[in-house]
């Protein structure tokens, strides 16, 4: 069982930091809360294995034996945070009532609507249509659990606490844009908030790691609480805009300052990412695996930060970043990593010993 220092929280004292009720007097002083050991972390619960982002995926995590349970958020028009990747619901990832795959026009947007509306579709099964090849990268693998709803933070938390796992750690992605284009994105104090404030309720905050693209979100994190680990997400990809993603988050051909970056221009950092990072706060520079070299390890482990790369599925490729010296890494396949781990003689976050009967683990 792994060990390390607990540092709790009073539900008052997390009152106070969110500005409520009586004056503070400063944000909460202590050592960043990290995982000990290589960090194993099943990306959206391990998407290839279980349906992506949901309960059943976060079940079969904690009971394979994870480090971290890596999600995204979304908050609703009622103000909760559900776990979802994108601000919409995919077609390919979603049955309506009458158990009919959505199509692209039915895709509704989480932003505006309730936890209520959400719980009708049924997520616990990827259509083999999906586009982009994202049926055979990561359905053809995955065990379907019809019936599943999309859940809320709140529940991933319960379950946790249900399973009685008092070691894993939680990588919560904010799914913040910096464009002011839409007043339904939430302000950055408002993410840390919710997230934040969430986390102190079910005595989970020391085991909290708040990561994202948008930047502006982790710098509002280490305000409230430093002693929580703060992720900068990046990725120089342009390519990814053909399936609608951002891609190149650096702006690092335009010269100008990114506003995914918080406003920061890698000119001004020697076009390094990993000195940005450092500069917006970050304890944990997070790339896309295809972007990281032993000068970028090397960098980071100058500046005090640690390298956990995403999303890496492939196990030549698990090997070759862990020969270069990451300190964890982000993973659909997370009982490939745990066998890659096992084979270079790395210590293994403990699996659950009896996982049967425990809420929503499924074989």
């Amino acid at each position: 069982m792994r060990t390390m220092k607990r540092l709790g929280v009073p539900f008052l004292a997390v009152s106070v930091l969110l500005g409520v009720g009586a004056c503070s007097s400063g944000p909460p002083s202590g050592p960043v809360n990290l995982p000990a050991g290589f960090d194993l972390q099943a990306h959206r619960g391990g998407r290839d294995e279980r349906p992506e982002n949901t309960l059943p995926a976060f079940a079969h995590a904690l009971a394979l034996g994870v480090t971290t349970l890596e999600m995204d958020v979304v908050i609703t028009a009622d103000g909760v945070p559900v776990v979802s990747h994108n601000s919409r619901v995919f077609w390919y990832l979603a049955r309506n009532e009458w158990g009919r795959f959505l199509t692209v026009e039915e895709e509704p947007d989480i932003r505006y609507m309730t936890v209520e509306d959400l719980k009708r579709f049924d997520l616990g099964e990827m259509s083999p249509d999906a586009p982009y090849g994202y049926w055979d990268a990561h359905g053809k693998t995955q065990t379907p659990v019809p019936g599943t709803e999309m859940p809320t933070l709140e529940e991933v938390f319960r379950l946790v606490r249900d399973w009685g796992n008092d070691d894993v750690f939680f990588n919560i992605e904010t799914k913040s844009t910096p464009y002011l284009v839409n007043p339904a994105n939430p302000s950055p104090a408002e993410w840390v908030e919710k997230i934040y404030g969430l986390a102190v309720e079910y005595g989970v905050e020391d085991r909290l790691m708040f990561q994202s693209f948008d930047w502006r979100t982790i710098r509002e994190m280490k305000e409230v609480d430093p002693r929580v680990a703060t992720v900068a997400l990046t990725a120089h990809q342009p390519s990814w805009n053909v399936e609608g993603d951002e891609g190149d988050y650096q702006w690092r051909e335009s010269g100008e300052a990114s506003p995914w970056m918080g406003g920061l221009n890698l000119a001004d950092f020697g076009g390094s990412a990993v000195r940005a990072a450092a500069a917006a706060g970050a304890d944990v520079y997070s790339p896309y695996y295809k972007e990281v070299t032993p000068a970028v390890v090397a960098e980071a482990r100058e500046l005090g930060l640690r390298v956990v790369p995403y999303t890496v599925n492939d196990a030549d490729q698990m090997r070759a970043l862990i020969d270069m010296g990451v300190d964890g890494i982000i993973t659909d396949r997370p009982s490939t990593l745990r066998t890659v781990m096992a084979e270079l003689g790395l210590p293994l976050p403990d699996a659950d010993p009896a996982p049967d009967g425990k809420p929503y683990f499924t074989r």
